[in-house]
This record gives structure tokens, sequence and C-alpha cells, in this order.
């Protein structure tokens, strides 16, 4: 089977592979071919019979899912948005940039004015470099839809000069660290009708589902805590959410197609798993549907038969476990991690010369930091426990607005201020904006949304 997949700069990508290949298959080839390890954040999407921009199931046949002929047409995108200071490679740094960049073109990302300067001047530098008054062209117009004035060029002008000497790839990833700050950074948008027949836009992000107009103006936002049930029937989807008052409410959105509806469904309960959790349940991993053929299958041999079975969600992994899987994986190539710098060239990003003593020490130390940070709000250092139990995960901060212990669950009777070493003193290194110290941002311990399943918030 041959598959053209298209890049998010448009180049489009050769791929053969069998003729009854998973997903997966096509996208660890194109990834391969890209020298791609973190694969976990990408993914591949179709275009359906209605229009409508679907994801290909990796874990499903292709020829299942596809309704055209081959060659197949696939576009490789960033599926899962993470801060750029989690993206080990400066290959899938770029591809998160170039898929950046054609999102906040397209108007769905939201920036201020002074941050669509910022990103004009930071687009220009990594496109064409230094300043130069015949070359230089500046994306402003596209970022806030209106013409900039002559004091918005002219300040546009000067922070492009004052980006001389940077290079692309940092340009690129200052970019990335100020997109990675507004609030609809990494939002996966599907187009739908409300129950009274109004079209919106329904946005599934990081925190939670954003409901819009069309124009993307804000209607609702719902966080994930407030949602208790999401569920799917035919073109329908169903998100049973809690109120201030406690009171449950339904809420009906109608899509295209049944692939639409499911590719929102599967939108919520993947992306609540990725970003939310510490680990995929079973429940999300194993559901699978099946066929006509596989449930007669199913009902006269053996209900465990793989005969027409397919798998409703591909997510395996969290956040944090690709993040994991790709340190482990560049740590066994003896490849450091990588985060743009200009300083001199054989000094890995640290200062030091990435030797496998420095990496593993440096290793040690980030574990340590980890291991003193708090687990809620990840950025305070461990200084409270809780009483009677115990136990020591948070800072006081968040310690003071929790009534149950989040590691057993016990009543909590008052909270105790304790003095431990700051991880900052300990280690003897500054915490500063600039230095790169890789520290999950992720929430506290949650179980994943499975369908017809309640959120569990800590």
């Amino acid at each position: 089977m041959l598959c053209h997949v298209s890049r998010p700069d448009s180049v489009v990508m050769e791929v053969e592979v069998k003729a009854k290949a998973n997903g997966e298959d096509c996208l660890t080839k194109v990834c391969g071919k890209l020298g791609i390890i973190e694969v976990d954040y990408f993914g591949l999407q179709y275009t359906g019979c209605k229009g409508e921009s679907l994801w290909l199931n990796l874990r499903n046949r292709i020829s299942q899912q596809m309704d055209c002929l081959t060659p197949c047409r696939l576009r490789l995108r960033v599926k899962f948005f993470v801060e750029p200071h989690l993206i080990l490679q400066e290959q899938t740094r770029h591809f998160f940039f170039m898929h950046v960049k054609d999102e906040l073109l397209r108007g769905h990302l939201q920036t201020s004015r002074e941050q669509a300067e910022d990103l004009s001047a930071l687009l220009a530098q990594a496109e064409f470099g230094d300043y130069n008054q015949t070359t230089a062209k500046y994306r402003y117009s596209e970022l806030c839809g209106k013409e900039p004035g002559l004091d918005v060029m002219q300040s546009i002008v000067s922070r492009h000069k004052s980006l001389a000497g940077i290079s692309p790839r940092s340009a690129e990833y200052r970019a990335l660290q100020l997109v990675s700050l507004l609030e609809r950074y990494g939002v996966e948008w599907h187009r739908a009708r409300d129950r009274e027949g109004l079209r919106v836009a329904i946005g599934v992000g990081p925190e939670g589902v954003f409901i819009c107009k069309e124009d993307l103006s804000l209607i609702n936002r719902l966080a994930y805590p407030v949602i208790q049930v999401a569920t799917q029937s035919g073109k329908n989807v169903y998100l049973t959410v809690t109120r201030e008052t406690g009171k449950s409410t339904m809420l009906l959105f109608k899509l295209i197609s049944t692939r639409a509806a499911s590719g929102l469904y599967r939108a919520v309960t993947e992306t609540h798993a990725f970003y939310r959790c510490d680990t995929v349940t079973n429940a999300v991993m194993m559901q699978y549907s099946r066929d006509f053929k596989g449930h007669l299958a199913s009902l006269f041999l053996n209900e465990n038969v793989s005969l027409g079975k397919k798998y409703v969600f591909d997510i395996r992994r969290t956040s944090k476990e690709a993040y994991e899987q790709a340190r482990r994986a560049l740590y066994r190539a003896g490849v450091a991690d990588l985060i743009p710098s200009d300083r001199s060239p054989g000094h890995g990003p640290d200062g030091c010369s990435g030797c496998p003593q420095s990496r593993a020490l440096l290793e040690k130390l980030e574990r340590l930091r980890e291991a003193l940070l708090c687990m809620l709000c990840c950025e305070g250092d461990i200084d409270a426990t809780f009483c009677p139990c115990g136990h020591m995960v948070c800072c006081q901060n968040c310690a003071t607005q929790l009534q149950s212990c989040p590691v057993c669950r016990s009543e909590v009777d008052r909270v105790q201020h304790v003095y431990l070493p700051a991880c900052v003193s300990l280690m003897g290194l500054p915490r500063t904006a600039g230095a790169h110290v890789t520290i999950h941002r992720g929430p506290p311990s949650a179980r994943c949304l499975a369908p017809s399943e309640k959120i569990c918030s800590t």
C-alpha cells in the first residue's frame, strides 16, 4: 500500500507499507525517515467523505479506515502538544514550530498586540535571519487580522533587530515558549451544532473543553474535573457536567457524521488521559468494537477471538510516560537533551561535554530535584505535612487548599509547616528563567476518563 504523507511544511513524503498494515506502521516509518524518536506526540490525519478531519487510529488497519483507494493521502500533525522544555529532539521541536505557525496564521490561537509583535519578529528571524530591510517580511496582519500601523511596524522592526545573532532554531524555541503561554495552546477544534441547532466550535485541550462560537469567541469553558461522563451515540456526543449548584447537566453536540462524533469523543478521552493521568488504564487502552463478521465470530467461536476487532482508542502512554520513554531512548543512543542555546559548539545545554558520567549525574540531580517539588503545582518545594497521616507531598500553598490527603485520601485535620533542605540550595544550582530544568508540569494523579465513567479529581 502506498501512502502520501504531507508534512506541516507542505512537503509530501512517499511511504510504502503492507496491505494489511496498521496506522502505527505508517507513522513509525514516517518518523523513522525524519529521525524523530518522540513519536507519541504525533499522529496521522485524513479527510473523511464529508470533509471532516479525522485521526487515523494507529492500532487498526489503514484499509479499514480510509475510504479512498491507494495511494492513501495522510497528514503528519502534532496530536499532543507539550511545553517546549519537555521536547528533547531538535527535529521534534521543529515540527512543533511548523504546526504552531500554521495554527497562528489560521487564527486558531489568539494573541495580544504585544505577543503578536514578538511573534512577528521571531517568525521573521527564524525564516529570514537577521534584520535586512529588503528581505524582512512580517506576519502581523495574519496573526491579528488587521494591518499594522506605523508605530506597530517600528516596534516589530526594533524587536527583530534585537534578535541579531540568534540562530533559527533558537528563534523557533523562543516562539514556542511564547505560544505555549497562550490559553488555547494545543487545543484541537471540532465543528458541531448544539441542542438548539446553533453552530459551535468545540475545542479539546490539555486543561479542558472550550465551547465557542464559529468565530472562536468563548461561550463556555469546562475543566475536566466537572465533566462526569462522556458518551457517543451515532452522530451525537453527550457530556454530563456538574454545575456549581451541584446539579448535573447533559450537553448535546451534533456532528456532521458518525466518524466526526467518534473523533470528538476520542479527543476528550485521549486528551484527558494524556495530560491528566499518570498511566493509561485498561478501560481506555483495551476498549474495542467489532464489525458484523467479528460479532458473529465472537458468538459462535470465542469471545476473545480477534476477528473484526477494532480498537476505539490508540493512546498507550501519558505525557509523563512519553517523556520518560524518549529520554531513555536518547540516553541509550548517547544523545544529550537538546535545548537550543547560543553557547559554543561541543557543549551541551547544561554546559558540560555530554560524557556518560556527566549525563548520569545530571539525571540523578534531576530526579532529586523532582522528588522535592510539590506534586500538585510542580513549582514550589515541599514544606508541609498532613496531620494525622504524616504524608509530605505538597507545598504550603497547595496543602492548605486540600481537605483530604492526595496520597491516602484520609481526612486532613491540620497542615503542619516543615523545614526540609530547599531543592535549589541542595543542588547548588540557581533557579533562573533561562536555565534548562526538566520538570514535569502535569497535574496530580487522576484516573483516565473512560467511557461512561466519572473523572476523579484530586
